[in-house]
């Protein structure tokens, strides 16, 4: 069998494994092309190069703000820092953000904290971002399904400010809605266990698209079945 053939034979065995990997083909094109980079940048990189970047999440629900689960701020918060954190080693990152716990104790003693701009507060830790997460609706259920079935929706008002320009206003306003599950439909509401698990399941996917806006990850887990 001369050359020619079996760089046939090849190439055809490299696609075959890659359509039965399974969900989306398109994952394996990142580990069959040579010379790509295989991490995608986030819209804006709070990490700096020369120094640790410090960084406050504020989460809070907007006035008249929707949503279907009480406490969504605070899990939220708790999630998408440990999603900003895991993947920092491996970013060579190196981001400092304010314990979620101080946070809320910060909220708890100074009750006019809304009134507050989120510059004053980001100074009230030192910080060089505040990350601010205005959570305008949050909902679980599919519409009409009489609590059903699940289908999570969400859409929060987000804008990054720069302490060391307050001035300028918000250095980053990145827009943010999503639904989940996208691709496999809603998923029937068995009982209250299910509802736990179900709003875990989407407060991390909401946490995992966010994070995604502030640091690299890697292209492959964009092809990632819901």
């Amino acid at each position: 069998m001369d050359v020619t053939w079996r760089r046939r034979w090849l190439a055809g065995g490299l696609l075959l494994a890659m359509f039965g990997i399974g969900c989306n083909p398109l994952t394996s094109v990142y580990f069959l092309m040579v010379g790509v980079d295989p991490k995608v940048a986030p819209e804006f990189r709070l990490a700096n190069q020369d120094k640790e970047t410090r960084v406050l999440v504020l989460a809070y629900t907007a006035p008249g703000g929707r949503t279907d689960a009480g406490g969504i701020e605070r899990q939220l918060s708790k999630t998408l820092v440990g999603q900003i954190e895991r993947p920092l080693k491996g970013n060579k990152e190196k981001i400092w953000i304010v314990p979620v716990h101080q946070v809320e104790k910060f909220k708890n003693n100074n009750p006019g904290w809304k009134q507050m701009s989120a510059s004053e507060i980001g100074r009230a830790f030192d910080v060089d971002y505040v990350m601010d997460l205005e959570i305008v609706a949050l909902a679980l259920y599919e519409p009409d399904s009489h609590r059903s079935l699940f289908r999570g929706r969400c859409k929060i008002d987000m804008a990054v400010h720069d302490l060391h320009k307050p001035q300028e206003g918000p250095v980053c306003k990145p827009s943010f809605s999503t639904e989940y599950p996208k691709t496999r439909g809603p998923i029937p509401a068995a009982d209250d266990n299910n509802v736990d698990k179900f709003r875990d399941q989407f407060i991390n996917r909401i946490a995992t698209d966010i994070c995604w806006k502030f640091t690299a990850h890697l292209s492959q887990e964009e092809y990632k079945c819901d």
